[in-house]
């Protein structure tokens, strides 16, 4: 049986927790003692830390259980509107925790890091200048001490309690880029079980409606905007041939 440790379990971490145990032996990291009973209960070995973004902290101790782990995955959320020193704080203490980890490692990135433009993007569409600086900054510095991370773009995440109808929303003629998190926790599964390394994907639903036809389903409408639709299209077509990898929810119109 493998060994596989999340950091970071929240919504997305706790959604791939309980996809691959008991399969795997689940060990996280999560930021409260309440919570960390919580996932104990379960099953999963867990230890409450909060990773510093006022400081880095020489005095972190590396993961305990790291000798045994064979797989990580970093989901920590963070964003383009969190400022680069906190940023670097907080993922200098990250990489503090996993020391010198050389084994299969993770980190769950967002498309955020693509300019809102009217044009398809992949993983090789732009040019670094044309990136958001924050979301690439923590990018670079884990693959720079890690260069064995696959780094995981995610598209908007949606399926169990995030329905998008739900959600108050602007620019309703503007295409989605979202992703069921079943395909994410499959996706990460099948490149575990493959050994996939130093890999950098987009993580997006193949289908692209704008917002309002998405509402529109979700609510059972059967009005539809007769527009072409604009903004980007986040494009998964490298995940897809490359793992090889094909969607389990390709509409985000249908995600429940």
């Amino acid at each position: 049986m493998k060994n596989i440790g999340i950091i970071g379990c929240g919504w997305l971490g706790s959604h791939m927790a309980k996809h691959l145990f008991p399969k795997y032996k689940i060990y996280t990291s999560t930021t409260t003692q309440r919570k960390r009973a919580e996932l104990e209960a379960v099953g999963y070995d867990s230890i409450a830390i909060q990773f510093s973004d006022n400081e880095i902290r020489q005095t972190y101790k590396s993961w305990k259980v790291l000798e045994h782990l064979d797989t990580i995955i970093i989901s920590v959320p963070f964003s383009k509107r969190t400022d680069i020193k906190s940023l670097q704080n907080r993922f200098e203490n990250i990489s503090l925790f996993i020391n010198d980890f050389d084994k299969q490692l993770f980190l769950m990135s967002s498309i955020g890091i693509y300019p809102q433009t009217q044009m398809e993007i992949g993983e090789e569409t732009l040019d670094e200048q044309s990136l958001h600086p924050n979301i690439l900054f923590v990018e670079q510095l884990i693959k720079n001490k890690f260069p064995q991370v696959n780094i995981l773009r995610l598209g908007g995440l949606m399926g169990g309690d995030r329905i998008f109808s739900n959600y108050h929303t602007s620019n309703p003629d503007q295409f989605v880029n979202h992703v069921h998190y079943e395909d994410i926790v499959l996706i990460t599964e099948k490149m575990i079980d493959k050994k996939i390394h130093s890999k950098i994907y987009n993580i997006v639903a193949p289908e692209h409606p704008t917002k309002q036809d998405v509402v529109n389903y979700q609510k059972g409408l059967t009005e539809f905007r007769n527009t072409q639709g604009q903004g980007r299209k986040i494009t998964s077509t490298l995940s897809e041939q490359d793992i090889p990898y094909q969607y389990l929810h390709p509409d985000p119109k249908t995600f429940k």
